[in-house]
């Protein structure tokens, strides 16, 4: 019984969320849903909404100053990570997804997505793999969930220790579900 009250009051709050900013990011979606996705499908993970409660805490509690970082979610789904982002005042948003249909759905949620609280209006949805992503020169929040496995996290972060290399700036790495933690 508690799980499956869980599951509702979790349901609810997301479906509470999508309606109250005019977006659709609820559903899980598994990894043979995700269309035409390229090499990398093998090493994906299905997507699944992080709850813009746990997102916002974690954002909060990063002690920086906003406007000086990029905001980058690899992995970004249908956008939801985005749209909480863009409720602090980052210098701008990056969202990187390799599925063509999530990528239309986080493109079309960053347009129609309503908050009276929004506070950073650069936000950008890209269609792409992690693999071949050009990380931002200024300081980063790099966030994770779980987006893929070691064939595609290891050349990410390579790519990534060959730009701090390049360019030497402040980056932070959210990675929220550390399955392959070990790597970093």
């Amino acid at each position: 019984v508690t799980e499956r009250l869980k599951y509702v009051v979790g349901e609810t709050r997301c479906r509470l969320y999508d309606w109250r900013h005019n977006v659709q990011t609820c559903g899980d979606v598994s990894v043979t849903s995700l269309g035409d996705v390229g090499e990398n499908v093998d090493h994906a993970a299905p997507y699944m909404p992080s709850h813009p409660k746990f997102l916002d805490g974690t954002i909060r509690n990063l002690g920086i100053d906003y406007s000086r970082y990029v905001f980058v979610d690899l992995g970004s789904g249908k956008g939801r990570v985005l749209l909480v982002a863009s409720e602090f005042p980052f210098e701008r948003i990056q969202g990187v997804e390799f599925s063509g249909s999530l990528h239309e759905i986080a493109a079309r949620n960053v347009k129609r997505y309503s908050s009276r609280s929004q506070r950073c209006k650069r936000v950008e949805p890209i269609h792409g793999d992690a693999i071949k992503y050009e990380f931002p020169r200024s300081p980063t929040v790099i966030f994770m969930f779980n987006p893929f496995g070691p064939a595609v996290l290891l050349p990410v972060l390579r790519n990534l220790e060959a730009s701090i290399a390049q360019f030497p700036r402040d980056v932070l790495l959210l990675y929220m579900a550390p399955y392959y933690g070990d790597l970093i």
